[in-house]
Parts: structure tokens; sequence; C-alpha cells
């Protein structure tokens, strides 16, 4: 369970605020935040994804979304919009996608507290395998 651990927090950022369609990001900022869901580290980076995507095939601006959630270890993205086919590649990932407007850091800690809170459930859930096995519930991602 993710609630004695740090987790990372993708945030599709423009400027302080939540940013746009992730697939459009020009800026990702990744957010660690402690047990009690504080910011204890902020990290932007440019991505450039709203040139790709007009650039390439949506199957190679989608490997280089996975490689950014899998080198900083995502519980969680959030961004202005995701489409169906950006939603499916995060759940694939154990990545969950979140959708939100407003204050970028707000928003991250908004994030990490629905992490925790799908894991809780997630842990209580009975599946196959018995208790736990189910890491993530699908979450309602609002238009």
């Amino acid at each position: 369970m993710s609630d004695d651990r740090n987790l990372h927090i993708a945030v599709n950022v423009a400027g302080s605020e939540v940013g746009g369609g992730l697939g459009r990001a020009r800026t990702m900022a990744v957010a660690t935040l402690n047990a009690a869901d504080e910011i204890v580290e902020w990290q932007e980076f440019p991505v450039g994804w709203d040139v790709l995507h007009e650039q390439g095939p949506h199957g190679s601006l989608h490997a280089q979304i996975a490689g950014f959630m899998r080198d900083h270890d995502i519980a969680a993205v959030v961004s202005g919009h995701m489409g169906p086919p950006m939603v499916n590649t995060m759940m694939k990932l154990g990545v969950l996608p979140l959708s939100a407007t407003g204050e970028a850091r707000s928003a991250a800690r908004d994030a990490a507290k629905r992490v925790r809170c799908v894991d809780d459930l997630a842990a209580e859930a009975p599946d196959e395998d018995g208790l736990g096995g189910n890491k993530w519930i699908l979450p309602v991602i609002p238009s």
C-alpha cells in the first residue's frame, strides 16, 4: 500500500496551472509527496510533446509518454484532458489518469490522496487471488 511511502505524481503544467491535453504538454512536473501528502520535491521537465504530437504517429508519442511515466515511477498523472487511447495507455502502465483544472501543486496533492484512497480500496477488494490483488480501480474521468 502507498500510505507509508512517497508518491510521484506527474502534472501537465502551464505556468502554475494544470495544462490542457496530456499529449500536447510542453512541460511536465513531477511532484514527490510524503505520507502526509505534502510536496517535498517539485521538478519541471520540458517534454515538448506538443511538437511531437504534430510530427509523428500517436504510437510514438504514447511511447515517449509511457517512458516518462516509467522513468519517474509515476503513480498518477494529472492533466486537463486525456483522450480514451491515452487513458488506456496510462491504465496499462498502472498509472492512475486524473483530469483536473486549477493550481498544479494543489492538483498534485489531491491526486496523491486519490491514489492512497484507491490503494486502500484495492487492498480490501477480493479477487481471484484473495485480498489485495487489484492494484487499480478504473477512475471516473470528468470531461
